[in-house]
């Protein structure tokens, strides 16, 4: 009996030890693991930019260099204006305006698919969006139609433009991809679409190069996926209406979305005292004339969250609010104030602002 109470305490003893053993060694590998990962280099990350549609891109990706990649971007972007750019003339959008048939007119895939879209929008803001809006665009001077000095469009000019704008004067086919007016005059404008669209095909092409974790901005839309370190979102500014270049608003981790903001502080003209804004009213022909200075939108694509910023910007901030939470669409908005701006969010934006 003593022995085998020796012999039980001792394998006890034995089991004990072992245990220890194995939980030092665990410990060990654990502390190891957390130096390896202490010791790592954080990952690399490629950066390069642009200009392109007139505008400014920077792009950033995650990991080794990719040799071509941002040469197939500036090629592709170059294409993107042959087709959808307003400001040249040999375009395929141009033409399509300076064309006075009614017949179907054949385009690009991708032009026909942005249009099907832009229709969507159109109905879903019941007409705030609209890219027949060309014809008011030009009776304004804004965009490609820009004129120096500028003049304000008599009561006529704004009349007989509204009759060439509407959705409905529009029909889209896409296959085979094809477009056609009902109205000769009608003239559409992308400029309210286009970028952000861009932003989701350049996306696209990052995809099909195997990326994962990237940021792309081309004129301030911007579209982000992954993350740029374990860890760390992406970080994105909403500009700021100051008058002090560079200055922003507020910094948010948009964790995956796209996000796109418009504004009326940078482009418009003056005269005889008064501002009049690019963004013009689809209802009324004229240009917005509340207090909203820009509205920021957060949208799982980038087209969406680039069309959308109109009607927000066109119904204003109370109304904007309003619609915002109606379709549960991510908003920031800033407004003009007696002595400085004021800052609003609604459907949820507050969680991607950044607090540390």
């Amino acid at each position: 009996m003593i022995r085998f109470s020796l012999t039980t305490s001792a394998l006890k003893f034995r089991w004990l030890f072992l245990g220890l053993v194995i939980l030092g060694v665990g410990l060990g590998l654990w502390l190891a693991h957390l130096k390896q990962i202490a010791e790592t280099p954080p990952p690399e990350i490629q950066i390069f930019e642009g200009r392109a549609q007139g505008t400014e891109y920077h792009m950033s990706y995650v990991g080794p260099l990719d040799p071509g990649l941002s040469e197939e971007v500036t090629s592709f972007l170059a294409d993107f204006d042959t087709i959808f750019s307003n400001y040249r003339a040999d375009s395929e959008i141009s033409r399509f305006n300076a064309s006075q048939s009614t017949d179907w007119f054949p385009v690009d895939p991708r032009l026909a698919a942005l249009l099907h879209r832009a229709k969507g929008f159109s109905e879903q803001s019941q007409g705030l969006f609209d890219v027949t809006i060309g014809a008011l665009v030009k009776a304004w001077g804004f965009g490609a139609y820009k004129r120096n000095p500028p003049r304000i469009p008599s009561e006529q000019e704004i009349a007989a433009a509204m009759a060439l704008v509407g959705h409905q004067h529009l029909t889209v086919q896409l296959q085979p991809p094809a477009i056609k007016k009902d109205i000769p005059g009608l003239l559409i404008d992308l400029s309210g679409i286009a970028q952000g669209y861009a932003v989701d095909l350049v996306a696209d092409l990052f995809e099909r190069r195997n990326h994962s974790s990237y940021l792309i901005e081309i004129g301030g839309e911007t579209f982000t996926k992954g993350r740029k370190a374990p860890g760390q979102d992406w970080t994105l500014a909403i500009e700021s209406p100051r008058a002090e270049p560079g200055t922003y608003a507020q910094l948010i981790h948009p964790k995956g979305l796209a996000l796109a903001t418009s504004g009326d502080y940078r482009n418009y003209f003056e005269k005889d005292g008064k501002r009049y804004s690019h963004l013009l009213d689809p209802r009324t022909g004229r240009p917005i004339t509340h207090k909203l200075a820009s509205v920021s939108v957060l949208a799982k694509d980038c087209t969406t969250a680039d069309a959308m910023t109109k009607p927000f910007m066109v119904l204003g901030p109370e109304q904007g609010q309003k619609l915002a939470e109606q379709l549960k669409m991510p908003i920031y908005l800033i407004i003009k104030g007696e002595k400085d701006f004021e800052e609003k969010s609604a459907a949820g934006f507050d969680k991607y602002i950044v607090t540390d």
